[in-house]
């Protein structure tokens, strides 16, 4: 125990060394931008004591990790990870030669800093953390997130200095850029407290200073709310270095303590309150549903064990927004029980329903898989139980598990058919076949012993679902009562079995447990692969 509690250490203190050297390059990227832009009048002090920092930590880290004793605990091939960022950082006296005689554009500089130096460092940060055996995978997870944002935040503090000294927020292609950069930040942040042990948002609570913090978000909704350029230009070149500044070094110190806290127990130190050991626990209550779900078909069960480890189980009343259309999609949400309405506005004010889902049906499969924002806006008309799963840890499972990736894909290309589907419905159909549709996709899920149908959420929701009115739903709804039905206000009673079949379509047969009966009026759908109702 002993042994495995000194490599973690060691590990732990190369990860140090390492977003020490990120931190000096991030610090001298910056100054970097005021020095070239000024034409070497602004920062040339500043840029010189930078670059002899940058020396400095890496000649730390160059010591620290030839010791045999570190080179011993490092995982296989890492050594020579190490080796290529040195050949990198020894390369950054060119670069510096080029600023001095400002013979390098100032966007040459910065992706010279960004792409040869800080991304290469922090890809190998987050490596090390992940094959580190002692640490908790979703912690380390937050830790990543954090370096990104971390790193987007040092972007912004170089991007924002030449903006303000140059007057460059006047220009239309530059202020696109910088909000670009603002939506990939609130990304990685969102996507870290989405993952983080209460212990790690704590840290950060801790630290960084809501002042800061504040001025940041003044200046990036101006920025996103396209505002004229005098209230952005608040600040000078330096004065925005130096409050960016002090809010990068205030997360460097927090990164140096989330570094301490990958060996967290994670779901341990979570379980220590009622309300999240209750989650745990409700979590694995749902296990086997879930592993019936095309979406985790033929995962082993470790695989799925995994997955869940990061799954959250919230309650959620009726009307809660759960997320709009262009926000980053930080969750894969699967319904657990109740129904979310999927939608996009129209320029009218109405709402356009593109789809009710139900227990088992899975929100933003294809943003996830994508990396890309929610195409749609998601609200829960019913009380809902959801599980959510965070993005990054699908897409990195996507990419180790091929098994994921395949029912992933089909649930991706399944979501598309049924979009088509509800546009022939809505289009190609009658009101009475688009009812009589409804009414047999209820009647199947609920599987009622007394042919008893119940209407899940207002009537309202259903009539926008169907594209109709709802004294038109009403109305129909009353036909069926002169076909032998019961209806009451909420609820509807088949007068036998298969009285709703000839609504009955491919999709729905292969959902239905008495399709190829001998009294199944659709014999053409015998042999279809029943997916559920089992």
């Amino acid at each position: 125990m002993e042994a495995t509690t000194e490599k973690t250490k060691l590990v732990q203190e190369l990860l140090h060394k390492l977003g020490e050297v990120v931190h000096q390059i991030q610090r001298e990227r910056g100054c970097a931008g005021l020095f070239l832009d000024s034409l070497g009048k602004v920062f040339a002090e500043r840029f010189q004591d930078q670059n002899q920092a940058v020396d400095a930590a890496v000649e730390d880290l160059r010591a620290f990790q030839a010791r045999e004793d570190v080179m011993a605990v490092l995982p296989s091939g890492f050594a020579g990870r190490l080796k290529y960022l040195f050949v990198k950082y020894d390369d950054i006296g060119k670069l510096r030669d080029k600023i001095r005689l400002l013979s390098v554009r100032y966007t040459q500089a910065l992706n010279s800093y960004t792409f040869s130096l800080t991304v290469p460092t922090i890809d190998a940060m987050i490596e090390l953390a992940q094959r580190e055996p002692g640490h908790n995978s979703a912690l380390v997870s937050a830790y990543a997130n954090f370096l990104q944002w971390k790193e987007r935040v040092g972007m912004e503090r170089a991007l924002g200095a030449r903006g303000f000294h140059t007057f460059a927020f006047r220009n239309q292609e530059f202020c696109d850029r910088f909000v670009a950069l603002i939506a990939e930040q609130k990304t990685y942040f969102e996507t870290f407290k989405a993952l983080a042990s209460p212990s790690q948002i704590a840290l950060l609570q801790d630290v960084v200073k809501d002042r800061d913090m504040d001025a940041l978000k003044d200046i990036n909704t101006l920025l996103e709310e396209g505002a004229p350029p005098h209230e952005v230009e608040r600040y000078s070149g330096e004065t925005w270095y130096d409050l960016l500044t002090r809010m990068i070094d205030c997360l460097h110190t927090v990164e140096a303590r989330l570094v301490e806290t990958l060996c967290g127990a994670g779901l341990k130190e979570a379980a220590s309150t009622g309300q999240t050991r209750a989650m745990i626990s409700h979590v694995g209550h749902f296990r086997p549903f879930l592993k019936s779900l095309p979406t985790f078909s033929g995962l082993e069960d470790n695989e799925l064990d995994e997955l869940l480890s990061f799954a959250q189980v919230r309650e959620y009343g009726k009307d809660k927004l759960l997320f709009l259309r262009d926000e980053p999609a930080p969750r894969l949400y699967i319904v657990l029980e109740g129904w979310v309405k999927v939608y996009n506005g129209l320029e009218s004010g109405e709402e356009a329903i593109l789809q009710m889902l139900g227990a088992g049906e899975t929100l933003l499969e294809s943003a996830v898989f994508l990396n890309v924002p929610a195409p749609v806006n998601a609200q829960v008309v019913e009380r809902a139980l959801l599980l959510s799963i965070p993005a990054p840890i699908i897409r990195q499972r996507l990419h180790s598990n091929p098994r994921l990736a395949v029912n992933m894909l089909n649930a991706v290309s399944l979501r598309s058919q049924r979009l088509v589907q509800q546009i022939e419905l809505s289009r190609l159909r009658t009101v009475q076949e688009r009812v009589g549709w409804f009414l047999l996709r209820l009647a199947i899920n609920q599987k009622s012993p007394d042919m008893t149908i119940h209407l899940p959420y207002e009537k309202s929701i259903i009539a926008a679902y169907l594209d109709m009115r709802p004294e038109t739903f009403s109305r129909t709804l009353q036909k069926f009562r002169n076909d032998g039905f019961e209806v009451e206000s909420d609820r509807l009673k088949m007068p036998d079995a298969y009285a709703l079949c000839g609504f009955c379509d491919a999709d729905l047969a292969s959902q239905c447990p008495r399709v190829g009966d001998d009294a199944c009026p659709h014999p053409e759908y015998g042999d279809i692969e029943i997916l559920t109702g089992t």
